[in-house]
């Protein structure tokens, strides 16, 4: 071997790539058939090689790795605790999972030895030759023969040219490391190894490091210097007449155990395809004409293949359309020869579902196991199990696509759902291999193949689908990394969750890294009833002077309409830049010095709309936004807060903005003094900052509030700023001048708006997928992240002490009874 290029004993020299795998919702029609007519295009061009190799195996994930990059990421006071619960993930994924891997995809081709130094001179092409036949007899004698370095770099400019065509479909020659441990993981399969161990141990003698014993029937042991185990070839025999939607690749990632896909392929002549065309067409001819001299009717069957062969020769006259044979296996492993039959009957049942008819062969296993060797051929003594389709039918069956979603290194938040149909969450849950891993701070880090550089999450959905579930969890994430947040809670739900979380003596005594972090949160309850709390909000206090005035303007618009009050309206703004200026200058003042200003103005209209403000803002929730200056504002420099507001009235989602009542309006003002803190909360590009905004739609309700939301999102754009828009609703989300704006989004399930919400989240807005949403369970949401990869995902907390402080209902006796 040399970096991706592998010698065989008979000459060969095959060169091998890893495919980038695209993440492709199933039911999203017109990017399957995308897919599928690119892999088309790049099979025609491939067809000038002879032979090729495509497999799917399960490469370990590397949990541990992965975790240890993303301790770099934790705060200093929080090192204990995640390094805690990054172990517990890794080790409850482990339990749940056995090796938790991930599929990657690999094609090999075989370089044609007369694609080799094409313009060398005819002395130089007669040494090659030379050296090829010297070789070959060397073999033939049984010797070794060294290879140098220099041997392969008569290749560089075929695998230039192959390169080219691989780029096609987003292929990269694998590494020297690499092309060994793939190698090497044929006769590891199933067995217990560390791919970086493998990489660094990395020997071509050692590939081969293995006993296999074949003496049990279907399947084969393998032992290994560390571990023993079984596998056994499951063999594809029978495809459907129409390959359409065959989806080999993609339909056996859903199996609940990891398995190996392998298709070994080879071009046939096109002599040789129509000479066999016309000997069947003559059979298929005879055939029917004895039929009809006995009188019988030519069978369907009869009259369907003759018609498929006129088809297939009218396209094989093309010159991009060439027939391949194939072989395909599905590969399983066990820890017993129990196990390893078990999951090969499963894959059997699951092709059968397809239409496809699978083996399982008794005595084939190990001759099995050595063709599907990398640089193994297949020729014409493999007759059995053989496949011949055009281009066409080898690009149905959808390699190099997966389900994956999410970040390669981050948090788990839940798994992948497949689309499949299960009887609860808790099913759905455990049929799924894929986990799936989330960091909050990626998208601005100019990372290859993201689509947006925007850190901002949505997280919509109806009431009770599970979407404060999450916020909470991704919330308590966030806390553990370096970074300032920010929970704004205008239910009041997380505090009282999180107090019985610590009261809970069980969670004290077995938990106590957990309750230790929950007790360094710190909470902010804005209740107007505290004299302690009066303007905590208050524009003139908390922003800076350049924002006052637009502030003050939004609040007191809340509640007192100055349309047609000109001279009114004049005296309010002259107001407010007066107190301005008198803070300014260091005195104790606040908004409400404003009213003040209006109530002793010599115009009485003035003095009257003083007067009825004066009544509005002297008790309810405006004494948090206006008050004489005396108190302190919320505060900037915690690390991490919730911030509470007792006795809001908040209107429903979809009340309209002109039936609020008065308490609603106040409520509104609120709402969007806390808006703008949080903007200014993230205004530091010195740290990193993260705002969750629960019932967030409250600030879109009308053109004002859009606008503090709007400027919110700004901030996030050059300042690693991200804002959690937890909502009820899409509608605003999906304005085009709006699109980029969230990075990422989470969307549950909301009846009212499904086609705008397939639309957002990059799916079709189809009948199967609308059906898709009205059967997600509560927990289920559809995720879209940094790539524009969309996935149906089911959230879970793998640690009960942490759900515990999620809950938003608890229940009662009888429904658990129930």
């Amino acid at each position: 071997m040399q970096e991706n290029l592998l010698l065989t004993r008979t000459g060969d020299v095959w060169a091998y790539h890893r495919v980038k795998p695209k993440s492709i919702p199933k039911q999203n029609d017109k990017e399957v058939e995308g897919h599928k007519k690119r892999w088309r295009e790049f099979l025609q061009e491939l067809t000038k090689y002879q032979d090729f190799h495509f497999m799917m195996y399960p490469q370990e994930y590397q949990l541990n790795e992965r975790f240890e990059h993303l301790q770099q990421d934790v705060a200093w006071d929080t090192e204990t605790m995640a390094a805690y619960y990054l172990g517990e993930t890794e080790s409850l994924l482990e339990q749940r999972l056995g090796t938790v891997t991930k599929n990657d995809f690999i094609v090999g081709v075989r370089l044609k030895a007369d694609m080799i130094r094409v313009d060398a001179d005819m002395k130089g092409n007669v040494l090659a030759m030379f050296s090829t036949a010297t070789d070959t007899i060397v073999n033939l004698l049984g010797w070794e023969q060294d290879v140098t370095t220099s041997f392969f770099d008569q290749f560089a400019e075929a695998e230039n040219e192959l390169n080219d065509t691989m780029a096609m479909i987003d292929g990269v020659p694998l590494t020297q490391d690499e092309m060994i441990y793939v190698n090497r993981y044929h006769f590891i399969r199933g067995l217990d190894h560390q791919v970086s161990d493998e990489m660094a141990n990395a020997s071509r003698k050692a590939v081969t490091n293995t006993l296999i014993d074949p003496t049990s029937p279907s399947v084969l042991k393998l032992n290994s210097d560390e571990d023993d185990g079984y596998i056994s070839f499951v063999v594809v025999d029978e495809f459907p007449r129409n390959m359409a939607d065959s989806d080999l690749f993609y339909e056996t990632q859903a199996l609940p155990f990891p398995v190996e896909v392998d298709i070994k392929a080879q071009v046939e002549s096109k002599a040789q395809t129509k000479m066999k065309l016309n000997v069947k067409k003559r059979q298929l001819r005879e055939s029917a004409k004895e039929q009809n001299m006995v009188g019988d009717e030519t069978d369907a069957s009869i009259s369907e293949s003759d018609q498929m062969i006129r088809y297939l020769q009218d396209d094989i006259k093309k010159d991009d359309v060439h027939m391949l044979n194939w072989m395909a296996v599905v590969i399983v492993d066990g820890t017993t020869k129990k196990e390893c039959l078990t999951r090969a009957k499963m894959v059997k049942r699951r092709l059968k579902s397809m239409g496809v008819v699978a083996r399982i062969p008794v005595a084939d296993q190990l001759s099995l196991f050595y063709k599907f060797l990398p640089g193994e051929l297949i020729d014409v003594k493999d007759r059995n199990w053989m496949q011949k389709t055009a281009q066409d039918g080898l690009a149905e069956c959808f390699f190099g696509v997966n389900a994956a979603v999410g970040s390669n290194v981050g948090f788990f938040i839940g798994w992948i759902d497949r689309f499949e149909q299960h009887k609860d969450l808790d099913a759905a849950i455990g049929a799924s291999r894929d986990p799936v891993f989330f960091h909050p701070f990626l998208a601005n880090q100019q990372i290859k193949g993201t689509k947006t550089k925007s850190p901002h999450v949505l997280i919509t959905g109806d009431t009770g689908n599970g979407k404060s579930f999450l916020a909470k969890l991704l919330f308590i994430y966030i806390s553990l990394l370096n970074v300032k947040c920010l929970y704004i809670d205008p239910k009041k739900e997380l505090r009282k969750w999180i107090r019985k979380v610590m009261k809970n003596p069980d969670v004290r005594r077995d938990f106590p890294l957990f309750v230790e972090h929950l007790e360094t949160f710190h909470f902010i309850t804005l209740d107007p009833e505290d004299q302690a709390n009066w303007g905590a909000l208050d524009p003139i206090v908390f922003l800076p002077s350049t924002q006052q005035k637009e502030m003050v303007q939004m609040i007191f618009e809340q509640v007192y309409d100055f349309k047609g009050k000109d001279d009114v309206h004049t005296a309010f703004l002259q107001s407010i830049t007066k107190v301005k200026e008198q803070r300014e200058k260091g005195m104790t003042v606040g908004s409400m010095h404003v009213v003040y200003e209006m109530q002793d103005h010599e115009d009485v209209s003035v003095q009257k709309a003083g007067n009825f403000l004066y009544e509005v803002m002297a008790d309810g929730v405006m004494r948090l936004c206006v008050h004489d200056g005396s108190n302190h504002a919320l505060s900037l420099n915690k690390r991490i807060n919730i911030v509470e507001i007792e006795n809001l009235d908040l209107p429903e989602v979809n009340d309209s903005y002109e039936s609020y009542t008065s308490e609603q309006m106040k409520s509104s003002a609120v709402m969007y003094a806390l808006g703008r803190y949080c903007e200014l909360f993230g205004n530091n590009k010195e740290e990193r900052t993260a705002e969750f905004i629960d019932e967030a739609w409250m600030l879109t309700a009308n053109p004002t509030g859009k606008k503090v939301e709007k400027k919110m999102r700004r901030v996030g754009r050059s300042y690693s700023n991200a804002l959690y828009f937890i909502s009820q609703s899409t509608k605003d989300a999906l304005r085009e001048e709006e699109s980029n704006n969230f990075g990422v989004a989470f969307a549950f399930d909301e009846p009212t708006e499904r086609e705008d919400v397939l639309k957002w989240m990059n799916m079709e807005a189809s009948e199967e997928n609308m059906d898709m949403l009205d059967g997600m369970f509560q927990g289920q949401c559809l995720f879209k992240d940094y790539y524009r990869r969309t996935a149906k995902i089911s959230v879970e907390c793998l640690f009960d002490e942490w759900a515990g402080a999620f809950e938003t209902v608890e229940a009662s006796a009888v429904a658990s009874a129930e």
